[in-house]
This record gives structure tokens, C-alpha cells and sequence, in this order.
């Protein structure tokens, strides 16, 4: 019963019974059979557009293009050539299929706003051509002329379009389900990430562009037989936003979403132009209210209804996890082998008079984990994107493996054998967890540019990604969105994702920031293992857990090494000590002395008995937190518990279902963030999130209001924001991000300042600058603090709350947290 029911509600069926009841049904509306052609006509043109703006993520204008082009070259080849309406269509597919691969090599070099104004430039340019040629296209006048030989009926000729059509959606569906289709959303979701997993995303686009070319030209095709003419109108621009607006209104992110937007956009026109020749004003009134109450078009509106709200490009479920699923590594005890495997020669790179690295050498020999360290802004993460061919390098030889990579695209220098994490989370937001792993481990496959394969059948894939899952403790999550996750799931999903593309050697950047004690204890166990399998390279502001880890250490200051032995050595080295961590002597920092707090301080903020979550999924239950006047107040938990949820609750990002905010009085439970903001709350995100295309300077002028810390106060605050003040926020270390993220919020007038994770990944000394200037902002303003260095937290807050599950399970002085290990072991993980 239930196979029965899931082949009746199969998208291609849906379509099928839909597109064979509409000959019926229009004429009863005022319409003609033939409009119901036109529909599924106008149905596949709109699909094949869609291939390309919701499953590869490229807003083109140039589907117009094809669909008229194919059209003359049907119309032409009929009167010319053929004397046959099959063959006429099968040559117009075809025609449109080349046109779209010389298109494609010439204008998927650009991206974002260039590349969509280039498919808007051949439009016209196909129009001029259209409308100009008379001798061979007719002019205005169009070609005339064209019969069908066969299938003389309108009915006949609707059903064979009809077959067509299905046939052409079945070919769709099959493809975007494939190992080529899922690597498409993924280069629609990151595609700098998909290059670092060994896919050749520019291959990737020029075949979805060329496929959905074809498509689109057969659908043109197919209209010349049933108007029995051509005209150069469908090569117009006007006419290159039909796809668009059909895709709009009835849903990008669904695969019959299409269907439903061209039965709209053609019954409508169709209703509303024999009533009125003005008949756009009214359709463009109705367009403007479907996106501005239904931004996810007719198919949002019953998905809102009916409570579902993720993505259905594709089928949703997901393969079951396989047998036996284990949540460990197993590795074989061969011996290492000798010699190295990467080596870098004077490699040097320059960001105008900001050197980045200078004649860096480095040799890495064969399963062993070599670490690279130094303070924000020593260079560490650019050399890992020279590494990979994220960024080109000036001088220096780079050899892997004895292959002389330095010429080498990203793509390829994944495929023989690098694998990477990034130090700022990089996932694919709209994927599953599961469909993330599957994608990155799919990337070794010989299938993994398949066309027709079904991508969840290919050999191993599936079972290595269940069991990366299980590894990294995220098995249980794997139908979830990335987006969904915890900053410290995504930071395990990286893992997982490096792990699944099999490298011989793993560039790790920080997979320890944002993690607990526990998480960190398991993943710093899992690195140390892979090390007898693979070759590691591995960037890490843990210094403990680097001298405990590593077999041997690389220190880079301000772009040159200063320093490389074994982790003894580099322990005791006093370069080392004074760059890393700001002076000589002791390695560890001593906790900041915050000063005495006031005896008695009114309540600002009141989170009473607060439930929220995403979308159907509960995260908060019956949270309630009280911070007061000047407190700073410490909330605790291990990732994935909903931290970062109360501070996105509070600041009005995620509205509660149930329960009461208030701050200084005021009821602000459902107030819009920029309202919460004016009443003076700033939040300073996880990720820092600056404007990565301002400078320093542009970044603190634009968030100023009337109210706020002075720019010179900021400058004074964090004196290397001065220095820093015109370069770009994308040239920022690390800890220069987070010092611009918090001068940021206090541009504002604030009375409390939410910070979410603000010490990570940042190296001691750079700690040490954050944490004394939260102690002078604690003079000015309360503070509310996410962060899962529980020792370091709890040496200055006032109070803090654990949270566990969604729910508050402890609270109190942070000083009775601070002294009881076995309840901080119980609720945290902190041993």
C-alpha cells in the first residue's frame, strides 16, 4: 500500500494525470485544447530553466534564447531540410544543445551579475538576428508555412507532447538524482567547497547549462509545430523573464514548483488578455503579492499549510544507515614509509605591503602530524589556501607526493590526494547532514559525473558516509539541514567531509574551535589516529592539545617560520613563547582580574519559561535566564543543545512559540531584530560575520548611530583595529575579525551585549586582549556570554546557566560551577 501510494504521488505521474485532464477542463474555462499544450509545453521550458537557478544556483536570462532558436531551426529544418516534424524537432533539441555549450564556454568564465547580463546580451543579440534576417527568417513576419504532416488533430498532436514532455521530466528527475544532479546543489550552495572535494566545478555548470539548453530547446521546438509558426517575440528580452516568473510562482525549491507556475502564467495570461490589452498591469499586481506573501510560490502556500518547509528538489528520504554501523576507524598497522610527502620551497605571497608568507619553507614526511602555529594573522590559513590552489602563490615550488603541483587547479590537486577543512565553517546550508558526507565521499567515485545512475546506489558511498557519520557523533542528525546545526555539529561535519574524500594527506584548519572538552577529547583522538594512515597537517590555537598531538612543529610569524622541531623544543623556544603568546615565561594565560561586581542590581533582561525552535523542530523548552545591571552571565552546554538558539531568540531572529522576553521592562518577545537593537541590545554572532568587502573603518561607520562608542574609544578599546582600519574585513586574522565584530556592536547604544563564542579559535595572547577588554566593558554594559572554554568563563562571570537538551538544568554564582568537577563533568563534559 504505501509503494502504491509513493509511485501515485511520483512528480512525473502527478504531472502525467495533470497534463492529460487539462484538454478538458480549459475549454470549460473559455480556453482551447490547445492551450493545455502550450501549458506543457511552457511546463518543460520552465523545468529546464530550473535546472539551472535551483539545483546549480545561476540566475540566467537567456532561456529565451535557446527556446526561440530551437524554434526557428524546427520551423527551418521542416521547410528546408527535413519534410519531417520528428526529425525537424530531434535537430532544433540538438541545435540548441551546441548553441548552449559554445554559449556556456564563453560566459560561465563570469559570475553572479555578469554572467546573468551576459545571457541577457545573447538574447537580444538572438533577437536582432532574428528580426533583421528577413531573407532567412521571415522578419517580423516570422516563418510561415509550417505543418504537421501527422498527428493533424489538436488532440493527437497535445497527447504526443504530452508523452514527450513526461519523457523529458523523467530524463530531469533521473539526472538530478544522480551523482552529477547532487554535486549541482552542491556548487548551488558552495561552490569554493565543492572544488576543495576534487569536482571540476566548472565542468559541472557547462554540462547543466547545456543540458538545460537542450531541454529548453525542445520545448521551443515542440511550440513551432503547434503554433505552425516562428516569431522572433520569443527571443525577445521581454520575453527571457517567462521562465522566471513561471518558476516564481510556483516554487523554485520544488520540482513540480515549474509545472505549477506555467499553468498560472499561461491560464492567466490567457483569462486575463482576452478580457483587457492591459491585462500585464493586473498579472504583474498579482506576481508582486505572490512574492511578497508567498516568496516560495503556490507550492509554498500548502507546504506552509500541510507544516512541511524544507526543499523538495529531490526525493527526501535518505538511505537507511547500513548494519553494524560503527562509530570508529579502523586502521592497519603497516609501517610508515619513508620520505616526504609534501614539500614547499620559498613559497611567498603579498597583499600589497602586507607580507603574508616570506620564503616560507616546509618539508611534511610520510604519516606523521606536523603542525602549523602562530598568532592570528601570522599567515597560517592563506598558506593552506596557497596549498590547495584557492589563491595563487608569487614565488616558490610546491611538490606533493613528488609531483610538482603548483600549477595544478584546486580541483585537481584535491584529486591527487589533498583534503582540507576550513577555519570558518564551510558546508552546504540547504544539504542534509547525511547528503553532505555522501556528496563529498561521492567525489572519489570514477561515477561521480554521472548522468543517469542513481547517486544513492553507487558502490560503498553511502556506507562510508554512515559511517563518517557515526564517527563523528552525527549519525543521529543526518536528516537534518546543515543549516540547522550547531556551530560545533558543523565543525564535526567538516570532519567527516575531509575524512570522506579518502586524501593521502589532510590540511586540517582549527577542527577543535567551537568545540567542548569532550568533542574536543574525541575528534583530537580521532586526528591522532588518522595520523598512522594519513599524512596530517593540522593548524591549532589548542597549544596543549598540539604539543600532546603532534610528531613535529612548524611556528610562522608574520609570515615567516620562525621556528620547527619537535614539540619539546618549540615548547621552550622563546621566539616562540614571545610571538604566540605575548611574552616570555609560562605558557598559560592567567585568568583577567574583572574587578568586584555591585552588590545589588536591578533585572535587565527576563527570559520566562521561552519555547523555540526551526521550523517543526522544538530546540528551547521553558528556558528562563535573568541577567542583571552589569552582570556578566555565562550560558553553558555542550554543542548542540541551543546556546546559540537563546541568543537568536533573544535578539528576534527566531521568534518564539511560547513564553515572555523582557528587557529593561519592556516586553520585546515579538519585536523584529532591528527594533530589539534600538532598544539596546547588540549581538556580537558566532563566525564574527563582518562585511568581508569594507574595510575596518567601513565597517565601524556603518553600523554608528547616535548613542554609540565614538570610533576613537573603539580604536583605544582594540589599538589594532587602527593600525588595521583600511584594510579589507576579508584580510583580517582571525582575532582582528573578532576584535572588528565586537567594536562593531558597540557602535550602537547598548545596555547589553550577547556574545557567542568570542574566544574562538583565537591564539592566547589575542585572548588575553578580548578578555581584558570585556572586563572594561563590563563597566559600561552587561553582558550575556556563549562560549565553551568553561574554565576561562567561569573565572569571570558573575553567574552562569548549563543548558542541556533546550532546557536550563543549572544555575547559579559561577564560582560554585568553578569549584564542583563532578558536576561540571556531569552537565559538560569537562574532565
Amino acid at each position: 500500500m504505501k509503494s502504491t501510494r509513493k509511485t501515485f504521488l511520483h512528480p512525473i505521474v502527478i504531472a502525467g494525470v495533470l497534463f492529460a485532464v487539462l484538454p478538458f477542463i480549459l475549454p470549460r474555462i473559455g480556453s482551447t485544447a490547445s492551450l493545455a499544450t502550450q501549458i506543457a509545453i511552457y511546463a518543460l521550458y520552465a523545468l529546464g530553466f530550473n535546472l539551472l537557478l535551483g539545483y546549480t544556483g545561476l540566475v540566467s536570462f537567456g532561456a529565451s534564447a535557446f527556446f526561440g532558436a530551437a524554434g526557428y531551426i524546427a520551423g527551418l529544418a521542416v521547410l528546408h531540410l527535413f519534410d519531417n516534424m520528428y526529425l525537424s524537432i530531434v535537430f532544433g533539441t540538438i541545435a540548441a544543445g551546441i548553441l548552449g555549450l559554445v554559449i556556456g564556454l564563453l560566459i560561465l568564465r563570469r559570475r553572479g551579475i555578469y554572467f546573468s547580463l551576459l545571457t541577457l546580451a545573447f538574447t537580444q543579440l538572438f533577437y536582432e538576428i532574428a528580426f533583421k534576417w528577413t531573407e532567412l527568417t521571415g522578419g517580423e513576419n516570422g516563418l510561415q508555412g509550417i505543418t504537421r504532416s501527422s498527428l493533424v488533430s489538436p488532440l493527437e498532436y497535445h497527447y504526443f507532447v504530452v508523452v514527450v514532455v513526461l519523457f523529458g521530466m523523467y530524463a530531469i528527475w533521473r539526472i538530478v538524482h544522480s551523482p552529477f544532479g547532487r554535486a549541482l546543489q552542491a556548487v548551488r550552495d558552495n561552490e569554493q567547497r565543492v572544488r576543495c572535494l576534487g569536482y571540476d566545478t566548472k565542468r559541472l555548470k557547462l554540462m547543466a547549462f547545456v543540458i538545460s539548453a537542450t531541454v529548453i530547446g525542445l520545448a521551443g521546438s515542440l511550440l513551432t509545430f503547434l503554433i505552425q509558426s516562428v516569431y522572433a517575440d520569443n527571443l525577445n528580452w521581454q520575453h527571457a523573464g517567462e521562465p522566471v516568473m513561471m518558476t516564481i510562482l510556483g516554487r523554485i525549491h520544488h520540482f513540480l514548483g515549474p509545472v505549477w507556475g506555467a499553468i498560472i502564467f499561461i491560464t492567466l495570461s490567457d483569462q486575463l488578455s482576452s478580457l483587457t490589452e492591459h491585462w500585464w498591469l493586473i498579472f504583474g499586481a498579482i506576481l508582486i503579492a505572490f512574492i511578497l506573501l508567498s516568496p516560495e510560490g503556490v507550492s509554498g502556500i500548502w507546504f506552509r499549510l500541510s507544516g512541511r518547509h524544507h526543499w523538495t528538489l529531490t526525493a527526501e528520504n535518505i538511505p537507511p544507515p547500513v548494519e553494524g554501523l560503527k562509530g570508529s576507524l579502523e586502521f592497519d598497522s603497516a609501517p610508515s614509509p619513508d620520505g616526504v610527502v609534501l614539500s614547499v620551497d620559498g613559497l611567498s605571497k603579498r597583499f600589497g605591503s602586507l607580507v603574508v608568507a616570506n620564503k616560507v619553507d616546509l618539508a611534511v614526511k610520510a604519516r606523521t602530524l606536523h603542525s602549523l602555529i602562530g598568532p592570528n594573522g601570522a599567515g597560517k590559513t592563506t598558506f593552506f589556501n596557497m596549498l590547495t590552489g584557492l589563491m595563487p602563490h608569487e614565488t616558490g615550488v610546491l611538490t606533493f607526493r613528488g609531483l610538482d603541483i603548483a600549477g595544478m587547479p584546486a580541483h585537481k590537486r584535491i584529486d591527487a590526494g589533498l583534503a582540507r577543512s576550513f577555519q570558518i565553517v564551510s558546508v552546504f546550508a540547504n544539504l542534509t547532514v547525511f547528503e553532505t558526507v555522501r556528496v563529498a565521499a561521492q567525489a572519489r567515485s570514477p561515477y561521480r559525473y554521472s548522468l543517469w545512475r542513481d547517486a544513492y546506489r553507487l558502490p560503498g558511498i553511502c556506507e562510508r558516509a554512515w559511517t563518517l557519520l557515526a564517527i563523528v557523533g552525527l549519525a543521529d542528525r543526518a536528516g537534518e539541514l546543515c543549516v540547522n546545526l550547531a556551530h560545533g555539529e558543523q565543525r564535526l561535519l567538516e570532519i567527516a567531509v575531509a575524512l570522506a574524500t579518502e586524501p593521502e594527506m589532510l590540511l586540517l584548519d582549527e577542527p577543535l574551535a567551537g568545540l567542548g572538552d569532550a568533542d574536543r577529547e574525541r575528534i583530537a583522538t580521532v586526528i591522532r589516529k588518522l595520523s598512522r594512515n594519513h599524512t596530517v597537517l593540522l593548524i591549532e590555537h589548542d597549544i596543549d592539545r598540539v604539543l600532546a598531538l603532534s610528531d613535529r612543529i612548524t611556528v610562522l610569524h608574520q609570515g615567516n617560520v620562525i621556528a620547527e622541531g619537535e614539540p619539546a623544543a618549540i615548547a621552550n623556544d622563546p621566539n616562540v613563547l614571545e610571538a604566540y603568546l605575548g611574552r616570555h615565561g609560562a605558557r598559560r594565560m592567567q585568568p583577567v582580574s574583572i574587578g568586584s561586581a555591585p552588590v545589588e542590581r536591578q533585572p535587565l533582561l527576563t527570559l520566562s519559561g521561552v519555547n523555540a525552535g526551526y521550523h517543526a523542530s522544538r530546540i528551547l523548552h521553558d528556558v528562563s535566564i535573568e541577567v542583571r545591571e552589569g552582570e556578566v552571565v555565562a550560558l553553558l552546554g555542550r554543542n548542540g543543545v541551543g546556546k546559540t538558539t537563546t541568543l537568536l531568540t533573544i535578539m528576534g531572529l527566531l521568534k518564539p512559540t511560547g513564553g515572555t522576553i523582557t528587557f529593561n521592562g519592556h516586553n520585546i518577545t515579538s519585536l523584529s531584530p532591528d527594533r530589539i537593537n534600538k532598544q539596546g541590545i547588540a549581538i556580537v554572532p558566532e563566525g564574527r560575520r563582518i562585511f568581508p568587502n569594507l574595510t575596518v573603518a567601513e565597517n565601524l561607520v556603518l553600523a554608528q548611530r547616535e548613542g554609540g562608542w565614538p570610533l576613537e574609544d573603539i580604536y583605544q578599546l582594540f589599538p589594532k583595529l587602527r593600525a588595521r582600519q583600511n584594510a579589507r574585513g576579508e584580510n583580517l586574522s582571525g582575532g582582528e575579525r573578532q576584535m572588528l565584530a565586537i567594536g562593531r556592536a558597540l557602535c550602537a547604544p547598548q545596555r547589553l551585549i550577547l556574545l557567542d563564542e568570542p574566544f574562538e579559535g583565537l591564539a592566547p595572547a589575542v585572548v588575553a586582549e578580548v578578555l581584558a577588554a570585556i572586563g572594561k566593558l563590563r563597566e559600561r554594559t552587561s553582558i550575556l556570554l556563549v562560549e565553551h572554554k568553561v574554565e576561562l568563563v567561569l573565572d569571570f562571570a558573575d553567574k552562569a546557566y548549563v543548558m542541556v537538551n533546550g532546557e536550563i538544568v543549572h544555575f547559579g554564582p559561577s564560582n560554585v560551577l568553578q569549584s564542583d568537577l563532578e558536576l561540571q563533568s556531569k552537565l559538560l563534559g569537562v574532565g
